[in-house]
């Protein structure tokens, strides 16, 4: 079968290689789903860079590793791997079960068209994937394909970080930064829906019309305004109570900044690749606190009654078009350089999709 892989870190696309390698077959508790669609996400082009990698290298559970084992880990009880090349990428996708192993859980998805929880080493840029059965949930036929695709991992991480770790009321304050993203958007959606306010900042124009038409409340083009004036202008000098980010560096500084007495950042991304610089009294005196959010250590601290849970709120919401992303472009997995290349290129807005088969989805 056909495979998407890299043998090394590489900001390069033109690294990434099709490969033929053996179909892999499931073991119990396991399906083999034949791939349709896969999302390029942020997280993948952190996969092909070694971003994840060299950070998880840093944190403190991974300073000591010892000489019989010297891999880097997600957790400190050193049951999550961070892989390394060589790897098939892809972090999500949807497809049909077409094989499983021993287990009712397993048996009960074959033959259904389910959405995948992938990943690195066994990436879901490639025609047969092979996942646990609890990493595969079936959709409704309202939700098409392309939707289904990108189902996971934006929508997951909006309710998780609006709902689980902000924990933002009706009436408050959310700023967005890098709110033009599919992410964004979705952000905007669920406020109108539940009654909070979104002020999006965004770096030029392009998306200010339709995140207001969206729901947002205000927006903010930081390359003609200062963030700082406005948000003191539209809150009437109180501040936002609560603050995401995906940017980092002198951006998620001036966020701080905004933040109202208690106020609450949660940093989830690095798209600038620059550190973020706070002075120390930045958060002392409003008493304001900066927190990180990465999904899959997030996800693996969920009780699988919670999961299952948020992922039935998830489906709801996709259903009632809260969750949904503009495609940019569709690239044959053959043409996974380009996809990739047209992934990473600076200002773009919609997703970007690998069409991997082209089998009719059967009825979930």
């Amino acid at each position: 079968m056909k495979s998407a892989m890299i043998h090394a870190f590489t900001d390069d696309p033109h690294d990434i290689s099709i490969m033929d390698v053996p179909r892999p077959n499931p073991g119990p508790g396991e399906v083999r789903v034949r791939m349709l669609l896969s999302a390029v996400h942020p997280a993948d082009l952190n996969y092909l860079r070694g971003t994840y990698y060299r950070a998880l290298e840093r944190v403190i559970w991974n300073q000591a590793r010892p000489a019989d084992d010297p891999g880097v880990y997600f957790d400190p009880a050193r049951r999550v791997t961070c892989p390394a090349p060589p790897y098939a990428l892809g972090l999500e996708g949807v497809g049909i079960v077409e094989a499983c192993g021993a287990g009712l859980q397993a048996r009960r998805l074959l033959g259904k068209r389910v959405v995948v929880a992938g990943g690195p080493p066994c990436g879901t840029w490639q025609e047969h994937v092979v996942v646990a059965a609890r990493r595969a949930f079936p959709l409704p036929v309202t939700i098409p394909d392309e939707q289904a695709a990108m189902f996971l991992a934006n929508s997951i991480s909006v309710v998780a970080m609006v709902h689980d770790v902000l924990r933002v009321k009706r009436g408050s304050r959310l700023l967005v930064t890098a709110a033009g993203s599919a992410l964004g958007k979705d952000i905007v959606r669920l406020g109108r829906r539940e009654g909070f306010r979104t002020i999006c900042v965004v770096r030029s124009d392009a998306n200010s019309a339709e995140l207001l038409e969206l729901g947002s409340d205000a927006v903010i083009d930081t390359s003609r305004q200062d963030l700082v004036r406005e948000i003191a202008r539209l809150t009437d000098g109180h501040g936002v109570e609560f603050a995401l980010d995906c940017v980092g560096g002198d951006l998620a500084s001036m966020a701080v900044r905004c933040l109202a007495a208690g106020g609450h950042l949660l940093v989830y991304g690095t798209l600038s690749d620059d550190p973020m610089c706070v002075p120390s009294r930045d958060l002392m005196m409003p008493n304001a606190r900066v927190t990180g959010f990465y999904l899959g250590n997030w996800i693996a601290r969920q009780s699988p009654l919670r999961l299952l849970s948020v992922l039935r709120r998830v489906r709801r919401l996709s259903t009632e078009g809260v969750f949904r992303a503009a495609v940019a472009d569709v690239f044959p997995l053959e043409n996974v350089v380009q996809a990739v290349a047209a992934a990473m290129t600076p200002g773009r807005t919609g997703k970007i999709l690998l069409r991997i088969g082209s089998a009719p989805p059967a009825r979930a």
